[in-house]
């Protein structure tokens, strides 16, 4: 794991009529919102998520959207006041558990939120001390310009690597079958990963078009 200091900054929000420091509460959240869905290592402040087999859930990501969904609705100020985020309206029926493809759409977060954790205690630089709410912030800004970052992300992921492979190949002397055999595995990532964006894509038709398109 990697170091549990870092920049990380003190906010505070307002949940259920309480301020709360989202730097401290990380345990308390995930007790209150990730055990009930995940009753086993729960505790995202301590869980080895450079383990694969603790990547954030489906379940997990519905519990943590449902809290962002609900602050979307509610009307009271918080410090973080997602409702002048840009294309909140795309963001509220992405999260929207009645959303006609919210099974989809929650296992798209569970990857954001993945990714994303990358920000937290897995890094040098730990920004979200691994909250779910800040992590979950951090997904949405990326997909507030564009719903299809992380489909896209998968793609450019799946091209680099078969790039790096193919300049293996081509400078090593020895070797090269076990090469060709990551190739073949990055091939077929990379046409699942296309098949994903195009399934993205067809499922956009309950989501507000963006008024702003990201840079």
């Amino acid at each position: 794991m990697g170091t549990k200091s870092g920049a990380y900054q003190d906010v505070y929000i307002k949940r259920e009529d309480e301020m709360v420091s989202l730097k401290n509460d990380v345990t308390d959240f995930c007790e209150k919102y990730i055990k009930p869905v995940h009753p086993e290592n729960w505790d995202w402040s301590i869980r080895d998520f450079e383990n694969p087999e603790n990547d954030p859930t489906t379940a997990e990501a519905r519990a943590v959207a449902n809290v962002v969904y609900k602050d979307l609705l509610d009307s009271k100020h918080t410090q973080i006041d997602l409702s002048t985020m840009n294309n909140v309206d795309a963001i509220k029926s992405y999260l929207n558990p009645q959303s006609k493809y919210a099974d989809f759409n929650m296992e798209e977060f569970a990857f954001a939120l993945k990714v994303e954790l990358e920000h937290g205690k897995i890094k040098d630089v730990n920004v979200t001390n691994n909250h779910p709410f800040l992590t979950a912030m951090i997904a949405l800004a990326h997909m507030t310009e564009s719903l299809t970052y992380y489909k896209r992300l998968k793609v450019m992921e799946a091209e680099g690597e078969i790039y790096e492979i193919m300049r293996k190949i081509e400078n090593s002397k020895t070797g090269k079958e076990e090469w060709y055999k990551e190739l073949s595995k990055a091939e077929k990532e990379l046409s699942e990963a296309r098949i994903g964006l195009v399934e993205r894509l067809q499922k956009m038709d309950d989501i507000p078009v963006l008024e702003k398109i990201g840079d």
